[in-house]
C-alpha cells in the first residue's frame, strides 16, 4: 500500500487527539523526519540499546533482546523509525527486521504516539516532535533542529490536506 494510503488509513487511530493537532499531518511529519534516505538507507542503530549503552546496561529485557537478535535489537525500523525495543514494549512479538515494513510498523508507531506522546498531554506539533524524538516533551532536552523540521513538514502537510 502506498505511504499516502497508509497514513490516511492509520491517522484516525491516533487518540486522544487534541483539537490543536491534525492526525494525518502528524504522521506525515514523522514520516518526513524519519524516513530512509540515500544517505541513511538502513535501520538506525541506537547505541544506548547495545552493550555499554545505558538502556542495555540497566534493563534486563533489553539485554535479553540483544542476546537473541544482536545488533538488530538495537535498531529503529521503517520509514517511521520505530525502535525494536519500544515495539516489543507495546506488544510486538517477532524478529526486529519484520518491523522494517511500513504497513507492519505503523500500528506500533500509532500505539507509541497514543500512549507515550498524546496520553501524556502533548498538544502542539513541537511537543509531539520532542516526545517522538527524545521520549518526552517535558524534560529539559529539546531537539530543536528536529522540532523545526517536524513543524515544517507538519505545516506542509496541513497545506496539502486543506487544498486536496
Amino acid at each position: 500500500m502506498p505511504i499516502a494510503q497508509l497514513i490516511v488509513k492509520h491517522a484516525s487511530a491516533l487518540r486522544p487527539m487534541p483539537d490543536t493537532l491534525n492526525a494525518e499531518a502528524l504522521l506525515w511529519a514523522v514520516y518526513h523526519c524519519e524516513k530512509y534516505t540515500t544517505a541513511y538507507p538502513n535501520p538506525r542503530f541506537e547505541p544506548s540499546y547495545a552493550p555499554g549503552g545505558y538502556y542495555h546496561d540497566t534493563a534486563q529485557h533489553v539485554r535479553d533482546a540483544y542476546a537473541e537478535y544482536g545488533r538488530d535489537a538495537a535498531c529503529s525500523y521503517s520509514n517511521f523509525q520505530i525502535l525494536y525495543i519500544v515495539a516489543t514494549e507495546l506488544g510486538y512479538v517477532g524478529p526486529p527486521r519484520a518491523l522494517d515494513k511500513d504497513s507492519f510498523a505503523l500500528p506500533f508507531v500509532i500505539k507509541y504516539i497514543n500512549r507515550r506522546v498524546l496520553a501524556r498531554g502533548a498538544d502542539t506539533p513541537e511537543e509531539v516532535a520532542d516526545a517522538y524524538n527524545s521520549g518526552s516533551y517535558t524534560d529539559s532536552h529539546k531537539p530543536e533542529g528536529y522540532m523545526k523540521r517536524f513543524r515544517y513538514f507538519y505545516d506542509q502537510a496541513i497545506q496539502r490536506i486543506e487544498h486536496a
